[in-house]
């Protein structure tokens, strides 16, 4: 029975990867546009065209281009419930570009290869590995959708990215913006905001004026409310910015409030 549970443990395992694998090889071999739907976490909503939201709870979102901080929308469409779609650029068998929705699925455009729908894990697999082997561009864009997958805590690959000294810059950052989404939601803080007293943000405000100092300056005072502020908003706010300073300081903050160490 050992050696057949064993059997049976390998080829579950072998499963995954050759699914994976498939995901990829599916997307590398289309000659334009690709396009892969797959379940998105419960909280996750949008329009499924212009702008995703939620993504851990508090939300980050994304409306041509422009980052909204706090749920605050640049229009007036509702957030709705859909799956995640993530349309592929790929040229020469490489992926060159990531867009990612969620949301109600519009009509597939003739340009576009609909792969249609795969599970999450299958999804979260291909993500991760363009996150971690990408040029900077996809690398950053393959973050979001895979946050977005239902079931998905990429946390210690995410923690793993920031700390690494070959990955880009840019996709660095992109992961310690996450991480410090992650360790407010983790904390119970992210939607400290709603509630906010008139000391609370003025305190805020302090906060924002001592992330603008130079970072020797900046990091260790931030560091310090974060880790010992007892006002919510106050404490979401210094992690925050220490989620945007780029510093590895903060990196080791994070992996210690998300226990990651």
């Amino acid at each position: 029975m050992r050696v057949f549970a064993l059997a049976l443990l390998g080829v579950s395992t072998l499963t995954t990867v050759v699914t994976a694998q498939t995901l990829a090889a599916r997307i590398a071999v289309v000659d334009g546009s690709a396009q892969v739907l797959f379940p998105s976490r419960p909280e996750a909503c949008g329009d499924g065209r212009t702008f995703t939201g939620n993504l851990l709870r508090r939300g980050r979102m994304i409306v041509d281009g422009s980052v909204i901080i706090d749920g605050r929308k640049l229009r007036d469409e509702p957030c709705l419930r859909g799956p995640v779609r993530v349309v592929a650029t790929v040229v020469g068998g490489e992926v060159t570009r990531l867009r990612t929705y969620v949301g109600p699925v519009p009509p597939v455009d003739a340009r576009v290869v609909d792969l249609g729908m795969v599970a999450a894990r299958e999804a979260t697999a291909w993500l991760l590995d363009l996150a971690q082997h990408a040029s900077s561009r996809v690398a950053s864009s393959a973050i979001t959708p895979l946050i977005a997958a239902d079931g998905s805590e990429p946390w210690p690959q995410l923690l793993a990215i920031a700390r690494s000294e070959t990955r880009p810059r840019d996709t660095r950052r992109e992961a310690m913006f996450w991480l410090a989404e992650a360790t407010n939601h983790h904390l119970g803080i992210d939607n400290a905001d709603e509630n906010m007293s008139e000391d609370d943000d003025v305190r805020q405000q302090a906060v924002f004026a001592i992330s603008q100092l130079p970072r020797d300056v900046a990091v260790p005072k931030l560091l310090e409310v974060a880790r010992s502020s007892k006002r919510a908003p106050v404490r979401k706010q210094a992690i925050f910015w220490l989620g945007q300073s780029g510093d590895a300081r903060a990196t080791e903050l994070f992996a210690d409030l998300l226990g990651l160490r």
